[in-house]
């Protein structure tokens, strides 16, 4: 069966495409540049989503259904009846966390009190203006009757006002008026005295402000509000008490404000990207050096990066500070791409006409790039159909930038490779465009002079017209040192006891996992609301949300089984690693019973008995009594209020402190609802939040299963060799497995942040072990350790400079000082790493051990292709003849078959001694071999070879025995 056809089309198709833009590339230059201008015109409409709510929760969430019945069962009327316990929204609120500079750092010294209620009344007094009009809190704030709601302001006042005989108790405290408050909710860390309830000292005092939502007038007039209160706030200076403060908008603002905090970032990763790629493409020699392609190679990326965004904000897709980690990714894509189509082109022979050097450059560079373009394409593809917002707009942005950054290689970048080839041809200077003399006619002249004005397009081909080349440094290192030695028996053993370890420690992070991304994480390091998150954990975790239980069908709550089954449905929730007992609940079912036995003798008619007794007394006047009248927004009734449709309960959670109790409350809350036999929810605002905590990991495990299996398929479609597909699979498995692991170790959640990475893990994963393995079955050598090296050799230098590329354009995230952009570099890096390690150290390992048979099966009846273990590889043969010197000799001493030949130190490589890049993803001088061998047989315009073919030349042949005889001396 054939494997190659459909990159043998993509070569062919390309080839003949690189011939046309030869001729042509002033339309594909100017066709470039407006399309990058026109659609870059969309950043006119740049949109920016900052709210936290529409970037990390799931779309689908069940806290998204759950608010929904909430609100249709349960309104809210801030005005005149709100409660803070029972929010549907978080809502606006200004909040502050007050600590003392007192040496005992006491909140409820005498002094430390009195100037938390002096600034409490400066609070308050705070005003805004809008159309001309003051508004101060009293104006705006959220009310209870006609009292406006400041959670902490009566026990402040309370603590203000009593004298030292009068106890303060936790966690509720007895006030003056007979009423009680829930002092928990206030006082942060507090001491109590031996064998009581009673404070000796609280570490920490916190005041809420809430303000109205109930119209968009008021939701207007509280977010200016909310401004001026952080105006002040920023202002405050106190002698007694440090405050840290927040506000419901606060965290949205400090996202969007990471955007811009991210440029400086991005201007140090273009400019060093933009001095790597110049100096990449820079030789000693002034005729063949680019510098001003790698300058525009960096520009491509650019376009496509202004391009895709702008055309992402033309269709109305957000922007949002996760996807500024965008431009850092695809300006690495984008050179790596630069130096394949580099190394193609240096690649080709001096002597031929820029026509046909294009059209070789891209008929060798398309499979490479477009595999690259397909992998990571469909691995942002699949990533764009996550539940979770942010994911979803920046895999959206980031494949359109991939998209981009592949035509405009092959356009804009490829019509100024014609130019600056044509400079080439005519021997011109890289800086002045003028003709200069070669070394050889300028020898008379000073050394200066034949440095930096001197240059040969013709170097390296020699007097017959065959082209020479000599290996780098570093593929020297791989051919004749790392190679060898990692082929050795017990190197292998210690790579595979350290795999094994690897492997272990990987599994473990795995199981160690911490999922989702706390709130406090989301702002920059410095930023006032991480000070203030951190201490609300600190000193707040204790007493966590108060959950609402909710009986989401009719019952008969007059009937005594009926009061039972609800009983014990409570209990259930009670009852809970996470929950306090039933003192902590609110129950309008136990306190209206409470009340009817205390009362009955009192009260006339008070009884609970039947339906019309229960019904009427418990909306007069159980519900008419200043204690309980908050329960009348917990039952719901039918029109005539004969039924009860619906009702709540409320239970305290506790030390719910850090993302892993937050989860198991959530979770544990929801089992038992689902397990009841009364139709049962659970809810609390921040359930919205958490439930990215139970998305992330099945949709990324999802995205992963899905990725691999596209992956397979894709390589087997467009690497030639079923065997390849297999070994991509495992690799893909072991770096992912190893990505997640570690990245628990580095203190990195699985998140929105952590899963883009996870997602694109894939597409590079490809990259690393999909040329190594096709290398390794290529190589017509039944010896493992030699095709091991000589896929060492042929990709251990690309492998590495495509790393290098890659990590270069994300290292400056480093040193961000927020948790996304490190996120992003920390879990890139891991990808990164553990890809390289494995395509250069435990693959080829593993595939000496286990690697399958080579692709070819040996053609005994011609000569030419055995290896006598004696031969020498640097013996005279025969050279082919050269389309660019018609009419060579039939002998030379001393030469290889031209071409790019394997690790003899006579034979020719295929690249300049002075040329420090190598094709940045494939096995790049098969190709020429190929061609070398074919121009020997007369088929002058036939493409080069692909290192994914499956009748490989007798280049290749040759070179991989070359390494197999080298390898055994």
């Amino acid at each position: 069966m054939t494997f190659d056809c459909i990159e043998k089309i993509i070569r062919r198709l390309f080839g003949q495409y690189g011939r046309f833009l030869a001729r042509h590339p002033l339309p594909f230059l100017l066709l470039s540049v407006l399309v990058a201008g026109g659609l870059g015109a969309g950043m006119y409409f740049l949109d920016t989503e900052s709210s936290v709510e529409d970037l990390y929760t799931p779309d689908n969430g069940r806290g998204k259904t759950e608010r929904a019945y909430v609100q249709q069962h349960f309104p809210t009327n801030d005005s005149t009846s709100f409660q803070a316990t029972r929010l549907i929204n978080l809502g606006r609120s200004a909040n502050v966390i007050i600590t003392s500079k007192g040496f005992d750092g006491n909140v409820l010294s005498p002094t430390t009190l009195a100037t938390i209620n002096a600034f409490n009344t400066d609070i308050k007094g705070i005003q805004t203006e809008v159309s001309g009009k003051n508004y101060s809190y009293a104006d705006l704030c959220s009310k209870w009757s006609t009292q406006c709601q400041v959670g902490g302001e009566d026990f402040l006042d309370f603590a203000v006002r009593k004298n030292d005989s009068v106890a303060i108790s936790y966690p509720r405290t007895d006030l003056s008026d007979g009423s009680v408050v829930f002092s928990a909710g206030t006082l942060g860390n507090p001491s109590l005295k031996t064998g009581t309830d009673d404070v000796e000292k609280a570490i920490s005092f916190r005041l809420d402000y809430y303000l109205r939502t109930d119209s968009p007038s008021d939701e207007k007039l509280s977010e200016k509000w909310e401004l001026a209160f952080l105006s002040y706030m920023e202002k405050y200076k106190s002698n007694f008490i440090n405050v840290c403060y927040s506000t419901s908008e606060a965290l949205q603002a400090e996202l969007a404000a990471l955007t811009t905090r991210v440029i400086p970032l991005f201007s140090i990763t273009f400019t060093v990207l933009i001095t790597f790629s110049i100096l990449s493409c820079m030789m000693l020699d002034m005729v063949r050096t680019k510098p001003w392609l790698g300058m525009l190679g960096v520009l491509s990326a650019g376009m496509a990066i202004v391009a895709s965004m702008g055309l992402c904000l033309y269709c109305g897709v957000k922007f949002n500070s996760v996807v500024a980690s965008m431009p850092f990714l695809a300006l690495g894509i984008g050179v790596d791409d630069l130096f394949v189509m580099l190394a193609a082109w240096r690649k080709t022979h001096p002597g031929g006409s820029v026509e046909e050097r294009m059209g070789e450059t891209y008929a060798e560079a398309a499979v490479s790039i477009t595999i690259t373009t397909v992998t990571d394409g469909l691995a942002f593809g699949i990533g764009a159909i996550t539940p979770i917002p942010a994911v979803r707009a920046f895999c959206i942005f980031t494949l359109a930038a991939v998209v981009f950054d592949y035509l405009f290689q092959i356009t804009f970048f490829g019509a100024c490779m014609v130019y600056i080839g044509h400079r080439e041809k005519g021997n011109r200077h890289a800086t002045t465009c003028m003709r200069v003399p070669t070394p050889d006619e300028a020898k008379d002249r000073s050394g200066c002079f034949r440095a930096m004005c001197t240059g040969n397009a013709m170097a390296g081909v020699d007097g017959n017209g065959e082209y020479h080349g000599s290996d780098h440094a570093v593929m020297v290192f791989f051919r004749k040192h790392f190679g060898p030695f990692i082929t050795k028996w017990w190197v292998k053993a210690i790579v595979l006891l350290i795999y094994g370890a690897y492997l272990g420690c990987a599994i473990w992070g795995c199981t160690q996992v911490r999922q989702g991304i706390r709130l406090s994480r989301l702002a920059a390091d410095d930023s006032y609301v991480v000070d203030f998150y951190n201490k609300e954990d600190q000193y707040y975790g204790e007493y966590g949300p108060r959950v609402a239980v909710i009986i989401a069908e009719p019952l008969n709550y007059w009937e005594q089984s009926t009061r039972d089954q609800v009983e014990k449905l409570l209990t259930k929730f009670e009852d809970t690693d996470f929950t306090f007992g039933k003192t902590e609940s609110e129950s309008w079912l136990r306190d209206y019973l409470a009340f009817v036995n205390q009362y009955s003798g009192v009260i006339p008619g008070l009884s609970a008995a039947t339906k019309s007794s229960f019904l009427s007394n418990l909306s007069d006047p159980f519900l008419k009594n200043a204690a309980f009248e908050r329960y009348a927004q917990d039952i719901e009734f039918n029109g005539d209020k004969s039924a009860i449709v619906s009702s709540r309960f409320f239970v305290q959670t506790k030390n719910i402190d850090n993302s892993d109790r937050e989860q198991g409350m959530m979770l544990k809350m929801r089992e038992i609802a689902d397990s009841m036999s009364i139709k049962t929810m659970v809810y609390h605002p921040t359930f919205i939040f958490f439930d990215q905590y139970i998305t992330i990991l099945p949709n990324t495990l999802q995205n992963l299963g899905i990725a691999t299996a596209t992956m397979f398929v894709v390589a087997l479609v467009l690497v030639p060799h079923p065997v390849c597909s297999i070994w991509v699979t495992l690799s893909i498995a072991s770096i992912c497995t190893g990505v997640v692991g570690y990245m628990t170790f580095w203190d990195v959640n699985l998140d929105a942040i952590s899963m883009i990475n996870i997602i694109m893990c894939i597409g590079f994963s490809v990259d690393f072990s999909a040329h190594v393995t096709y290398a390794f079955v290529s190589c017509e050598d039944k010896n493992r350790n030699a095709r091991a090296v000589f896929a060492l050799y042929s990709l251990g230098m690309p492998i590495l400079q495509g790393a290098l590329s890659t990590i270069l354009g994300v290292s400056a995230l480093s040193t961000s000082v927020s948790y996304i952009f490190r996120t992003f570099f920390k879990t890139m890096f891991l990808v990164i790493l553990l890809g390289a390690l494995h395509g250069l150290v435990i693959l080829p390992v593993v595939l000496t051990l286990l690697g399958p048979p080579c692709c070819q099966k040996r053609d005994k009846g011609r000569k030419a292709d055995r290896v006598d273990p004696q031969v020498n590889p640097g013996q005279p043969k025969a050279t082919p003849n050269h389309h660019h010197n018609r009419d060579p000799p039939q002998q030379y001493s001393n030469q290889q078959p031209q071409g790019y030949g394997m690790p003899s130190y006579h034979s020719p490589q295929y690249m300049e001694a002075s040329n420090p890049l190598n094709d940045a993803k494939m096995s790049t001088y098969l190709q020429h071999l190929n061609a070398t061998g074919r121009r020997a047989s007369g088929a002058r315009d036939s493409p080069s070879y692909s290192p994914y073919s499956r009748d490989p030349s007798h280049g290749q042949m040759q070179a991989c025995k070359e390494v197999s005889v080298v390898f055994r001396k």
